[in-house]
């Protein structure tokens, strides 16, 4: 278990909310994505084009647009789908692949921007000794030395109950990643399969979040450490070795486990969409 009592350094752009007050709605999503698919050569969209595409209200659309920002799917400000974005809608529009739910899940908490998402999968979640619900908010206290107190007490809680909502109710469901019992929260001793190429994908956009340009990183790492695949993917280190022994016999790592090493070695030129669409060719 991991302690949920230590500092956390906060970045500069951290959010409290990327909901802000709706809840992840991934039908919503797919019409978001389907509009900005449809005008993927314009340099930028409206907000006025994309409320009256999916007949929401302005701050609907704000939320709905944190939040796909937040999973790697749309870039805030100038509201055009990534290419990451792009690939799902070409080929899992609706998400019904768990493949594609588990990256959108990876990109999302796996990035301290934003607070609530990463700290609950890091942390506090992992280090909780049993369910756990609404008291979570006390564990974003010091937010209040960057934030206002009455920010942080009105936000925080509406962010950590879209957290759990999006995960016991909506579409994250399919992932088994927490289990509900009472209105209280705790990871599953196991979730559902995590398919190798998509485990590709979190190992990559690790290494390009936290080792850029590293050609290996240790098997240790992307199996505890902060924001790393096997701790937000809810996978133990035995299981994260059994999905690298896969990827091992494909192209697109290698394992080295002799004297003092014991890492994975990465292709330079490989990139998470790359590995996502011979996913998609594959499955």
């Amino acid at each position: 278990m991991y302690s949920t009592h230590r500092e956390y350094e906060l970045p500069a752009d951290a959010k409290l909310q990327a909901s802000k007050g709706y809840f992840l709605r991934f039908d919503e999503i797919s019409r978001l994505l389907h509009f900005l698919a449809e005008h993927r050569e314009q340099s930028r969209n409206s907000h006025e084009s994309v409320m009256a595409a999916t007949g929401l209200s302005k701050h609907h659309v704000q939320s709905l647009v944190s939040l796909a920002s937040g999973l790697g799917l749309v870039l805030p400000i100038v509201y055009r789908a990534t290419k990451l974005g792009l690939l799902i809608h070409d080929h899992d529009l609706f998400f019904d692949d768990v493949g594609t739910l588990w990256l959108c899940h990876y990109h999302i908490s796996s990035n301290p921007r934003y607070v609530v998402w990463n700290r609950m999968t890091n942390t506090i979640l992992p280090g909780a000794q049993r369910p756990i619900g609404s008291e979570a908010s006390n564990e974003f206290a010091d937010l209040r030395a960057q934030f206002s107190e009455k920010s942080v007490n009105k936000h925080v809680p509406k962010e950590i109950l879209a957290f759990f909502n999006a995960y016991a109710e909506q579409y994250f469901s399919r992932l088994h990643y927490l289990k509900e019992t009472n209105g209280r929260y705790q990871l599953r001793d196991s979730s559902a399969l995590v398919p190798p190429l998509i485990l590709m994908c979190t190992l990559l956009s690790y290494r390009d979040q936290y080792a850029p340009g590293a050609s290996g990183l240790d098997i240790g790492t992307l199996s505890s450490a902060d924001n790393s695949p096997g701790r937000l993917l809810n996978l133990r280190e035995g299981q994260v070795r059994e999905l690298l022994d896969q990827l091992h016999r494909t192209d697109l790592l290698t394992i080295e486990s002799k004297a003092d090493l014991d890492q994975v070695r990465f292709r330079q030129d490989l990139t998470v969409t790359e590995v996502l669409s011979r996913y998609y060719r594959e499955r």
